[in-house]
């Protein structure tokens, strides 16, 4: 399915929007991303299931952020799940993989939140973070080329 199809389909159920919103608002939730993605090194290691959710809290904003850059956002009970779905389509067929593990985590975030017996382990956190690493210079380069004015830190 191609992009445009993908989107207006996912218009129609309800799950997406379009929506335009100034800069400062695309910065904002970059300097959130940046935000979580430090207080997640902080604790790694620590409370690996904290590290866990930040990482993932920060992947799901710079997910957020590729969306409203192109005028969207999702609008339905799965905005997560439509969120990262949507921001692999932008960027490309080559980050399909990236996006299958991204939403692995997205599973593993929420039965971590409803089922506290599912335990995070190091390993997880370890691996969630080299995810966002990855997923981060890959939305940045895009990020740049769609908008040069953004502020971009370097890494996580």
């Amino acid at each position: 399915m191609n992009l445009r199809n993908l989107l207006n389909r996912l218009i129609r159920e309800g799950k997406l929007k379009r929506e335009e919103v100034d800069i400062s608002y695309i910065q904002s939730l970059l300097d959130a991303a940046k935000r979580n993605f430090e207080a997640a090194s902080l604790v790694e290691g620590k409370i690996d299931e904290a590290a866990f959710k930040l990482f993932y809290d920060g992947l799901l904003q710079v997910g957020r952020v590729i969306l409203i850059l192109n005028g969207y956002r999702p609008d339905d009970g799965e905005q997560h799940k439509t969120t990262f779905a949507v921001a692999g389509e932008f960027l490309g067929n080559e980050y399909t993989r990236l996006i299958r593990k991204i939403q692995k985590y997205r599973v593993k975030r929420n039965y971590a939140i409803y089922d506290p017996k599912i335990i995070v382990s190091r390993k997880e956190t370890e691996a969630i973070h080299r995810t966002a690493q990855e997923f981060w210079q890959v939305v940045r380069s895009y990020l740049s080329d769609k908008d040069p004015q953004l502020k971009l830190f370097k890494e996580i």
